[in-house]
């Protein structure tokens, strides 16, 4: 009986796959080429389109609170109760702004909003729980949460002790109301150390800095705080000086910016050290151990200044106490006064998100155009573009198993055209090229700058809430990668896996994207994903 509703079943997947071919684009394309800026050769200024971006630095949080969920028929006068009790430990940690009734997308930067307390409140027989959630106003960042506890309390009918009725009134006495009703106890709440804590953070960032000499010292602000590389190094928001040192040279001396919830990067390069680069190993998820030579050298995200040029084994591993399993490994290659990176995105959940921010290299450096993570990776164009691609590159990818779903918006969200594109080092790649409405699908040579169109779709029905997804998967038994559009495998193509792959999110000179690019960016190797839930088991 199932053969019989194979080919109806068939019918149906091709009658309602994603997308459509057409006529193939008659034009040719330019092979995306990615050039590194050099780190530190510039000094980060605000960009404009984020308020927390500030070069005065600010000690004392502003918050506001926003009421995400209330039981219905709850009353008005008892929840202006219980958020004067939510707001009067807060209070005294940070300067209260009033949200307006009426929703103002403009009321966080008029009023310099640091943090959002979300609150969402529950109510089960006579207690009531407030959930709070520590929000970064412009990023998708919670600084922590908290739970608040009350009891409901209700005065005896009978008074056991006597008690005072008090009369007012201008041409008569009347009575007060003789007692209130009912109260809410506080049952349980956070301390006044973890609140603080969470308002420290809405107002910290971090540095992350290396340099091409091992033991080269900082200093922040005129105060020694450590040697290169240093991770991770928590600062307050706005403009700082850092100074760098080593015998025998001038100490050179570099302002940046630090943006609160975010991780600055700095790389010192001094002329002499001819022979000697910085290697960075990350994972997402971090926590793993990394294996550099034979040697453990730490955990993920993993750096190191000073390394000698030359060929080095990486490895990811997981230990556990009594055994270690091995993620992946790879040879990488230390350059001279270079920074050397590699990733391995286990499971990336937001690979647009700003968690992912250092996961990202800009492409093609000009003055003219930038790519930030105001919340989510976003286009901007300040004048006209030379001729090029432009956007931001992946990290270096191990080859393995690999899936990767890029989701774009709807069509009529887009004012220009963009690029998703993957490659290998031995400069093969992959551009899928969008016009709105169009998918352009070009595959690139390792000897060609330029290609045709291979083929053309164009999407039948977008989906408002799930967008439009493209999907590159891999096949490493095959030596293949194939390209999805919606639910259809439009190409296959054969693959290199011998060497790192990159992905790409860009734009064309020609047809700027300003804006958001991409919704959303999923990256993972199933196969470690799955050894991940077994081993979380």
């Amino acid at each position: 009986m199932r053969y019989v509703y194979l080919p109806v079943l068939c019918f149906l997947v091709g009658y309602c796959s994603s997308v459509t071919k057409i006529e193939t684009l008659n034009r040719s394309f330019t092979k995306p080429k990615f050039v590194t800026p050099d780190l530190g050769e510039s000094e980060p200024l605000p960009s404009g389109r984020d308020y927390r971006e500030r070069l005065v630095n600010k000690s004392t949080p502003s918050f506001t609170l926003l009421w995400k969920q209330i039981p219905e028929g709850f009353s008005l006068s008892d929840l202006a109760l219980i958020e004067e009790k939510i707001l009067f430990p807060h209070s005294k940690l940070g300067v209260y702004q009033k949200a307006p009734i009426k929703q103002d997308p403009k009321f966080f930067e008029s009023n310099d909003i640091d943090l959002i307390l979300e609150l969402n409140l529950s109510k089960s027989v006579d207690r009531m729980t407030v959930d709070v959630q520590y929000k970064d106003p412009v990023l998708s960042q919670n600084f922590g949460k908290s739970v608040f506890v009350y009891q409901e309390e209700k005065e005896p009918k009978s008074k056991s002790t006597k008690s005072f009725d008090v009369f007012h009134g201008k041409k008569q006495l009347l009575p007060l109301t003789e007692f209130v009703p009912s109260y809410f106890l506080e049952v349980s709440s956070p301390s006044v150390d973890e609140l603080r804590n969470y308002f420290t953070a809405s107002l910290q960032g971090k540095v992350s800095v290396f340099s091409t000499s091992p033991g080269t010292i900082i200093y922040l602000d005129g105060v020694e705080v450590g040697k290169a590389p240093l991770l991770n190094y928590t600062l307050v928001n706005g403009k700082h000086t850092l100074s760098f040192a080593k015998p025998g040279k001038d100490q050179v001396k570099r302002n940046i910016l630090v943006r609160a919830g975010k991780t600055t990067r700095v790389f010192q390069e001094w002329n002499d050290d001819i022979s000697q680069g910085t290697v960075v190993v990350s994972s997402f998820p971090p926590g793993l151990d990394v294996v550099i030579d034979g040697q453990k050298k730490g955990k993920t995200q993993y750096a190191e200044s000073g390394v000698p040029y030359g060929s080095y084994p990486v490895q990811f591993i997981r230990t556990t106490s009594d055994s270690h399993f091995e993620y992946a490994k790879a040879g990488i290659k230390i350059r001279p006064k270079q920074i050397t990176s590699i990733a391995l995105p286990i499971s990336l959940e937001d690979g647009v998100g700003w968690e992912s921010e250092e996961f990202w290299n800009l492409s093609t450096p000009s003055p003219n155009f930038s790519a930030t993570f105001p919340g989510k990776l976003t286009f901007a164009k300040n004048k006209e573009l030379p001729k090029g691609w432009y956007g931001v590159f992946s990290e270096d990818l191990i080859p393995d198993y690999l899936e990767v779903e890029l989701i774009l918006d709807l069509k009529k969200e887009y004012n220009g055209a963009l690029g998703l594109s993957i490659h290998d080092h031995s400069q093969n790649s992959i551009l899928v090229y969008v016009d709105q409405t169009d998918f352009h699908i070009v595959k690139f040579s390792q000897s060609e700058s330029e290609a045709p169109v291979r083929s053309s779709y164009r999407w039948n029905k977008e989906d408002e809430l799930k967008g439009r997804s493209i999907k590159f998967t891999t096949d490493i038994e095959k030596k293949m990668i194939r390209l999805y559009l919606g639910n259809k495998m439009v190409e296959e193509f054969p693959w290199n896996f011998e060497t790192f792959w990159n992905i790409g999110v860009l734009t064309p000179h020609n047809a700027t994207l300003v804006g958001v690019p991409l919704r959303g960016l999923k990256i993972q190797y199933p196969d470690m994903v799955k050894f991940e839930q077994r081993f979380q088991k």
